[in-house]
């Protein structure tokens, strides 16, 4: 009877290092592979939209931030109805250093699975970028290049820049922050905070490694 126990104690021992093994190998695609080919996404996405754009402008900006500005995207060279639809960028005013990304995020044209695989999508039925009513962009907070992973970062009077296909750039300044249930489809209204204002929301999972909530930024268009 020993010797059977004893085999099968170590054939539960050896599925468990398997089981372990599996998870280990999950987790590594899920937070080493997704972000790879994210990023291989972003720098096509970057390829297709025109960035030249004239020092003068990139001078402008920077004075009127009074800070070092990140160059602002320009239109892009052809409209690809896959490619990016606006050009993410972040500042807190009066500081130079990055806030919730180092580079420009390029807005892909929707949020099935397979486009925020690409980076941060346009949720459909929102507004476009400056237009009248709520601009809402989800993005990863974990995984895929997890774009979002800083977006807590965003503090009251910061700044998210959003260039669109037609070479205009906006200034959205965040309002609040906001923790609420993944249910809460009003974040997506034309109007969530009832202020009558042009909006940018965005929307990513909440705690990281979580999707037990979502926490939603949400941002007036102030130029």
């Amino acid at each position: 009877m020993s010797a059977v126990v004893t085999r099968a104690l170590r054939g539960t021992g050896w599925l468990c290092i398997g089981a372990g093994l599996l998870v280990l190998l999950y987790l590594v695609y899920s937070l080493m592979f997704t972000n790879v080919t994210t990023s291989q996404a972003q720098g096509s996405l970057a390829r297709e939209w025109d960035l030249a754009v004239d020092d003068d402008v990139v001078g402008a900006v920077a004075s009127r931030q009074g800070a070092a500005a990140a160059k602002p995207a320009a239109r892009p060279a052809r409209v690809d109805p896959d490619g990016a639809v606006a050009v993410l960028q972040f500042s807190r005013p009066g500081s130079p250093e990055p806030l919730v990304h180092a580079d420009p995020l390029y807005v892909v044209p929707d949020v099935t699975l397979g486009q925020l695989a690409r980076g941060p999508g346009h949720y459909p039925g929102t507004a476009e970028p400056g237009e009248r009513g709520n601009f809402a962009v989800a993005g990863h907070r974990t995984t895929y290049g997890a774009p979002f992973f800083n977006l807590d970062d965003l503090r009251r009077g910061d700044e998210v820049h959003v260039t669109a296909r037609d070479g205009t750039r906006y200034t959205y300044r965040v309002r609040k922050s906001q923790v609420v249930a993944p249910t809460a489809a009003w974040v997506l209204g034309p109007d969530p905070l009832g202020t009558g204002e042009s909006m940018l929301t965005l929307t990513t999972c909440n705690p990281r490694f979580s999707n037990r909530e979502r926490l939603i930024v949400f941002a007036e268009l102030v130029a």
